[in-house]
């Protein structure tokens, strides 16, 4: 019976209370056992005849068939046996530790796995955790351990029982460190390495998308960071495990999800932890997702140790979420001293500039001052000149001016009396004729004026009618009558 084909049976029943276990008949040769006869043929031998229920017609008892499965396990595995497999979950109950452990390249669901339930007792486990503590590592799911032990029978629970005694702490580190030299040599290949790398980070990374569980300490580690700067961070977690066989997955899928947020940079950080939780960050699915990210990755997952491979294909990598989160801070922090830094030159630039124009603006108004005085100056002599000169033309015109216009009254003076005198005769003439005209002249001859009712002067018979009423206009006043009849002219009339 081989290696493979004894772990694919090898099953346990942890129901048990575990200090019943170590002080019951579970190590092969604390109880004496009557072991039946074999031939002597090998570990293949058959039970001889005269075992009991070897006949056809002999039924074996519960205890006889225990009797002959012990002896076969202790025949098969006369002494410790060493066996391969994945830690798919990991369980401490009174000091003991208890394993399921499957095949590495084996099917991922325990209905298709073949699994093995091991039992590392209180007394075994002391040595293998100093060897393990030294190394840095603790048994957690996903890890593949090489262990040794013994495999028993227990009755009580109708299982076969394998107990560690000891762990291949060299084999677990040279697996770990040859999957994660394999990894980065195939990202390399696939020039994934450093693709994260060559991601530009923006001047002021204002956006932050953040992988980690919800609520842990390192969650308030960094986010603390950012409310303590006083700077408006735009924040969205994607929570996720970060130690276990479900957190690559969960991790790898929160990067995933965080490029629909847009962000500057994203942050993966977990608080501090044995190397063996750190196992999540050298799996193949959560570097991948860090190097195909589209957005820079910075790391902080709390470790002062060797480099995981997220670390490395990140674009940053930092020591804790603290040190992430000041990082963060200060690239924002950094970009405003450049700001302000920048601004206080231009402003000495400023006060330079301006000082070296006010000496030259003080040079050009003392310059401008000496010239505009020189200017007035001139000007002063030539406005006198022109006023001297202009004050004798005035003069000699004014002068000239004189004689011309007493000439001139005289002339006027002559021509208006002449005309005054043709105007008064012309008055006098125009008199007499409208005096002549003068309806009052006219009405003192004995003459009158009849007027119809609206006022006007009546020239004709055919201007009045019977019993239309007029005024009869006399020199000495007026008369107000009727017309009675009408009659015209006889010649009119014939």
């Amino acid at each position: 019976m081989g290696s493979s084909r004894a772990s694919e049976a090898l099953q346990f029943d942890f129901s048990r209370p575990p200090g019943s276990d170590e002080t019951d008949a579970a190590d092969p040769g604390t109880k004496a056992e009557a072991a039946p006869q074999v031939a002597s043929s090998g570990p293949s031998a058959r039970l001889v005849e005269s075992a009991p229920g070897a006949s056809a017609d002999e039924a074996l008892t519960v205890a006889e068939f225990y009797d002959r499965v012990k002896y076969a396990v202790r025949t098969e595995f006369p002494s410790d046996v060493w066996v391969t497999g994945e830690i798919r979950k990991v369980t401490v109950s009174k000091g003991n530790r208890y394993l399921e452990l499957a095949d590495h390249d084996g099917p991922t669901s325990r209905a298709g796995a073949a699994m093995l339930e091991v039992a590392c007792w209180s007394r075994d486990w002391p040595l293998i955790g100093a060897e393990l503590q030294a190394v840095g590592l603790e048994l957690t799911a996903g890890l593949v351990v090489r262990i040794r032990g013994r495999v028993s029978v227990w009755e009580g629970g109708a299982k076969l029982r394998f107990s560690m005694t000891a762990l291949d702490v060299a084999a677990l580190l040279g697996g770990i460190a040859a999957a994660r030299r394999r990894l980065l040599v195939a990202l390399e290949q696939e020039g994934l390495l450093d693709a994260n790398r060559r991601l530009p980070v923006p001047m002021v990374p204002m956006r932050i998308g953040i992988v980690t569980s919800a609520g842990s300490e390192a969650y308030r580690d960094f986010t603390g960071q950012l409310h303590r700067s006083g700077l408006a961070f735009d924040v969205r977690l994607e929570a996720s495990l970060v130690q276990g066989l479900e957190a690559p997955g969960q991790i790898a899928a929160a990067i995933g999800r965080l490029h629909g947020f847009w962000p500057d940079v994203i942050v993966v950080v977990r608080g501090g932890g044995g190397k063996g939780d750190l196992a999540a960050f050298d799996s193949e699915h959560v570097a991948r997702a860090i190097a195909t990210s589209r957005y820079p990755v910075w790391t902080g997952i709390g470790h002062t140790g060797d480099e995981s491979v997220a670390d490395i294909v990140a674009q940053r990598a930092l020591i804790t979420p603290t040190a992430c989160g000041e990082a963060v801070v200060l690239a924002v922090a950094t970009y405003l001293n450049q700001i302000d830094a920048r601004a206080d030159a231009i402003a000495e630039r400023c006060r330079t500039a301006f000082d070296k124009l006010a000496s030259r603006v003080d040079e050009s108004r003392g310059r401008l001052a000496r010239a505009a005085r020189h200017e007035l100056d001139q000007a002063g002599s030539a406005l006198e000149l022109a006023r001297n000169r202009t004050v004798h033309s005035v003069l000699v015109g004014t002068e000239r001016n004189r004689a011309t216009l007493h000439r001139q009254s005289q002339d006027l003076s002559r021509v208006a009396r002449h005309a005054v005198s043709d105007a008064s005769e012309r008055l006098i003439h125009r008199r007499a004729v409208l005096d002549a005209f003068d309806p009052r002249r006219q009405l003192a001859r004995g003459w009158s004026i009849t007027k119809g009712r609206d006022g006007r002067v009546v020239r004709s018979v055919r201007d009045l009618a019977e019993g239309q009423p007029i005024v009869t206009v006399l020199a000495d006043g007026s008369v107000r009558s009727t017309v009675e009849e009408v009659s015209r002219a006889l010649e009119e009339t014939t």
